[in-house]
């Protein structure tokens, strides 16, 4: 007799679910707990504080190396010492535990949304500014080889009419009635062809050293504020979670507005009615509901003009990028629409006789074209262009998305950096918890219209 397995009981699930919850109850406890009681809570915090500051250490080598360009060794070193002292105090020192933790929902705070918005403009402006300044080095140096080659052919030309006389010349040595043309034609040039290629040289190699001065300082100096942007903004969105925890254990009316399940237990225990007065109807919020109070929707409208602000400025880097590109490339095309310089030097003479003076004969003829051209921009001279590259807005493009549901979510993660307080310091929690409790019971007995001290 075959017996098939049926689907797992709702028991079965629930049960699962629930022994689930008590091992990430305990991992939770153990982690948050000032001081282990036993010795399989000590391994659980040692084995959660390597797994955190593992993890921590290789997005730090990663950003490091892709994002900032630093070099593998440097970054491995400063992954490396970063990942040891990190996990000696976060073993032993339980505020930086409170800290650490705090940090992971601050990223979807203001500070989280600064460095994603920074990062995206940083990035935006690290792509585009070199690539512009690499347009117009390249535009530069075509209008400095056209120049050049203006310069040379000019100077060339000039052995057009040389070449003319000397062959007039010759013709006439060869006549033997004339013995010399020196006295007939005489043609001088003050100009000399190779001490001028040889400045044209100079200026050029000059004009192309300033450039690549020019670019590598850019580069230089992007590379140099892309890294120290991201090492202050590390340690403001690091102070600020410290400065958070710092506030929550010392200023007892610090982020004090939320209506939890313990004060509401407590102020049912007191009073027997947990019916809340006007006033703090409208300031409480519920740490599990949606509705944001009036500060928080303030915050929101400041956070999305900020939003609003960067995603301008990204705008503007992209679209100059692109501005400056084509308009480079429609001069481009115009200047090599423009037609060589075609000219001719033409020699036509007649050298005539007479025989007993009465007779005409001619005794030579030339008649010869010496044609030379002026070449506007020559293809060696044509170099193309850099476009402007799709994944840089794309990149933004998800930087600012990112930032916007970091926006949305912004109340939540505010909600949660102090449920995650609260889990650590439990004595505090119930001092803010009494304080509040404190403060409707007093509301009660006062009138409605009657300010709270």
């Amino acid at each position: 007799m075959d017996v098939q397995a049926g689907p797992p009981s709702r028991g079965s699930l629930m049960s699962a679910k629930h022994r689930l919850a008590l091992i990430m109850s305990f991992v939770w406890n153990a982690y948050s707990k000032p001081c282990p009681s036993s010795a399989f809570e000590m391994l659980t915090l040692i084995l959660l504080c390597v797994l955190i500051s593992s993890t921590i250490s290789t997005l730090l080598f990663v950003w490091m190396v892709f994002s900032l360009a630093y070099t593998h060794f440097v970054a491995g070193i400063v992954t490396s010492v970063s990942a040891c002292v990190m996990l000696v105090l976060l073993i032993l020192v339980h505020p930086v535990r409170c800290v650490v933790t705090v940090t992971v929902p601050s990223l979807g705070t203001k500070q989280g949304r600064k460095v994603i918005l920074s990062t995206a403009l940083l990035y935006a402006i690290t792509s585009c500014v070199p690539n512009i300044t690499n347009n117009m080095v390249r535009s530069l140096h075509m209008m400095k080889c056209s120049a050049g080659n203006i310069t040379h052919s000019m100077l060339e030309s000039s052995n057009v009419p040389k070449a003319a006389l000397r062959d007039i010349r010759n013709n006439l040595a060869a006549l033997p009635s004339i013995g010399s043309t020196d006295y007939f034609f005489k043609l001088e040039s003050d100009v000399d062809v190779k001490d001028m290629e040889k400045r044209l040289s100079q200026v050029s190699e000059s004009v192309k050293a300033d450039l690549a001065v020019l670019h590598s300082t850019v580069s230089q100096t992007s590379q140099i504020v892309k890294k120290i942007i991201a090492a202050l903004f590390v340690v403001l969105m690091i102070g600020s979670s410290l400065v958070y925890v710092n506030g929550y254990l010392t200023h007892i009316k610090h982020d004090n507005v939320y209506q939890s399940h313990q004060l509401m237990e407590a102020l049912q225990r007191v009073s027997g009615d947990v019916t809340l007065p006007r006033s703090y109807k409208k300031k409480l919020v519920k740490t599990s509901g949606a509705r944001m109070s009036a500060r928080e929707l303030k915050r929101g409208l400041w956070g999305l003009l900020a939003l609003l602000i960067y995603a301008l400025m990204c705008g503007i880097m992209l679209g100059l990028d692109h501005f400056v590109y084509r308009s480079l490339q429609s001069l481009l095309a115009w200047a090599s629409d423009i037609p060589d310089i075609q000219a001719t030097v033409h020699v036509q003479m007649t050298i005539k006789g007479t025989y007993i003076g009465v007779i005409n004969h001619n005794i030579q003829q030339i008649n010869r074209y010496y044609p030379y051209t002026v070449s506007m921009l020559p293809l060696g001279c044509v170099q193309s262009l850099s476009a402007p590259e799709h994944s840089v807005l794309t990149s933004v493009c998800t930087f600012l998305t990112i930032a916007f549901f970091m926006l949305l979510m912004e109340v939540f993660a505010r909600r949660l950096r102090r449920k995650v307080c609260a889990s650590f310091y439990r004595r505090r929690e119930e001092q803010r918890t009494q304080y509040l409790l404190w403060k409707i019971l007093d509301k009660r007995e006062r009138p409605e219209g009657s300010d709270d001290s």
